[in-house]
């Protein structure tokens, strides 16, 4: 992050010296045409591993890791934070290399650059003369940072001192898995397919979609610029991208995991890294 700081004169996009900003969900945008006139081939999406008893439940696999793919090209339904949230990488960091700001607009076929020493100097990391207009399932997410247009999703701003999250359990099922340095990235809370899921703190949902391969219908709620959570294995959605939810609101219901287990897998982020839930969360 020094060397990101340092780098060009560019200016971080979320001061964690507490310059009071708002932040916007991010946009997706369709391309026609190829940035640059060079076409970047996909790589290997994240997976995650889950089940019960000796199958571990990750959100990312622990193949990719930093020292994994440089780039990952961007398909219909990514946000900045699904990215880095599938690349155990920290949302700010990734928004610095690739020369991004709030709203943190990214388009369908852009090259992401994954590499943290490898910083976009001189503004956006991708031409968007010739992309196209933004995908449907993401107009909730179109609002603009600073904007004060009528239809936009307003922001919690960031300031030196940030306001402590509350957390509470996401689901009052039995902890069936807990987690594990490097097998399992969070929690698998049992449970009954349509059970309730609740938002586990204040935030905005930064995603919700299926684009993480093995995480079924996953949220991810980004709670401050350190703390995202994610509920994944849902059998039904309820809040979209850009929407404000706040602690203990239904935000899904329980589904089932890759084994036809109905179960809630639960994570959450601290600038990146997974960190165990039941340590922040109230006791039982």
């Amino acid at each position: 992050m020094l060397l990101a700081s340092c780098g060009g004169g560019y200016q971080a996009p979320i001061s964690e010296l507490g310059e009071q900003q708002v932040i916007s969900a991010p946009e997706v945008f369709s391309s026609n045409s190829e940035a640059g006139g060079t076409q970047s081939q996909p790589i290997q999406r994240g997976s995650i591993s889950s089940g019960v008893g000796g199958t571990g439940s990750n959100l990312s696999s622990s193949n990719i890791n930093r020292a994994g793919p440089a780039s990952h090209l961007v398909r219909p339904g990514d946000t900045l934070f699904s990215i880095a949230f599938q690349y155990d990488l920290d949302f700010r960091s990734l928004a610095i290399v690739n020369g991004l700001n709030p709203p943190y607009t990214i388009f369908v076929d852009q090259e992401i650059n994954l590499d943290l020493n490898n910083i976009v100097r001189g503004g956006s990391a991708v031409s968007t003369a010739n992309l196209g207009t933004a995908v449907g399932n993401n107009s909730v997410a179109r609002s603009r940072a600073g904007g004060g247009t009528s239809g936009s999703v307003l922001r919690q701003p960031v300031t030196s001192t940030p306001r402590a999250i509350s957390w509470q359990w996401p689901h009052q099922g039995r902890l069936v898995r807990g987690f594990q340095s490097g097998v399992s990235k969070g929690l698998d809370i049992s449970g009954n397919v349509g059970d309730a899921v609740l938002a586990a703190g204040d935030g905005d949902v930064v995603y919700s979609g299926r684009g993480i391969q093995g995480s079924g219908d996953l949220i991810i709620i980004r709670h401050s610029d350190r703390y995202l959570s994610a509920y994944a294995h849902n059998s039904r959605m309820l809040v979209n991208e850009g929407s404000r939810v706040r602690a203990g609101e239904k935000i899904a219901e329980v589904g089932e995991n890759s084994s036809g287990v109905a179960m809630l897998h639960f994570e959450i982020r601290e600038a990146g890294d997974s960190v165990d839930p039941s340590r922040l969360l109230p006791s039982k």
